[in-house]
């Protein structure tokens, strides 16, 4: 099993969950302001792509990209296009992945200078940012009248009953080349 894969493929189809419920919130509840660490769904979703694509470049090793401000505040329209995206990117990136990859180090430009570090620990520090501000976006959600969608499985079977009203986004497309073995 390529866990990186797995993890990259989690990732999407809990952002596809996520991105859907906050389609359903009105503009003025989407950027409305909410206690947590970022003031709005808006600007904690903006944030998460943010930093997917600061870390994506690094993987992807173009340093002088990084550099780029990626800090946007974007109505959801384009919030979802540019997360999709991104969360393809990451897909393919993870899809593409050996065993010797994992242990090689890319160039993080940070304000302090450029730092190297190794891609396992970089994807597994981006799965787990991801995790964490999904969960507050969860939290303001149960704020408004959108309920917010499961988030905290990894397709077990046990589960499936609980997504089965997911039809648009069954695993079977989220998982759409995976192979086990």
């Amino acid at each position: 099993m390529n866990y990186f894969l797995a993890q990259a493929l989690n990732n999407q189809w809990a952002n596809r969950r996520l991105l859907n419920a906050c389609a359903r919130l009105n503009e003025a509840e989407y950027g409305a302001y909410r206690t947590n660490f970022f003031p709005s769904i808006q600007s904690t979703l903006c944030h998460i792509l943010e930093v997917d694509r600061y870390y994506l470049t690094a993987l992807e090793g173009d340093r002088d990209g990084q550099m780029k401000d990626f800090s946007e505040i974007l109505p959801y329209a384009q919030l979802l296009q540019s997360q999709t995206q991104t969360d393809q990117r990451l897909v393919a990136f993870c899809e593409a992945l050996r065993e010797k990859d994992l242990a090689r180090s890319v160039e993080l430009v940070r304000v302090d200078g450029v730092v190297r570090e190794r891609i396992d620990r970089l994807l597994l520090h981006l799965f787990e940012h991801q995790i964490h501000h999904r969960g507050q976006v969860h939290s303001m959600l149960s704020g408004t009248g959108v309920e917010p969608p499961q988030l905290d499985e990894f397709f077990l079977e046990c589960d499936h009953k609980y997504r089965q009203k997911d039809e648009q986004l069954a695993e079977e497309i989220v998982w759409r080349d995976y192979r086990p073995g």
